[in-house]
């Protein structure tokens, strides 16, 4: 599933503008799951951040992990290269990666 600080509406119309029918979506506007999470401050700078959770046998929710693309401030978006290997192999050409990085619209 996916927590966005945006309201639900505008969660849906992104998900069916990209065709996306089966992924869960969730908004974080209203209470402070972003807050605790640190992928918002109090001035309202985001940052995106990867998750993950557990269910206990019980139905107990448990923090497990949590992952920001920014690993220090001179070093921006290559804290969660594991989950996308194309990087990995973009690091490997003669030209890198740059300063290119993924958008939602070309």
């Amino acid at each position: 599933m996916v927590v966005a600080a945006a309201d639900l509406p505008t969660l849906r119309r992104h998900a069916r503008a990209r065709g996306w029918s089966r992924l869960r979506l969730l908004s974080a506007g209203d209470n402070t799951f972003k807050y605790d999470l640190g992928s918002e401050d109090e001035d309202g700078v985001q940052d995106s951040t990867v998750s993950v959770f557990t269910r206990d046998a019980d139905g107990t929710v448990r923090h497990c992990y949590s992952a920001h693309p920014r690993m220090a401030e001179d070093i921006d978006q290559r804290g969660l290269d594991l989950l996308s290997p194309v990087w990995h192999l973009l690091d490997l050409t003669p030209g890198g990666r740059g300063d290119w990085f993924a958008g939602l619209d070309y």
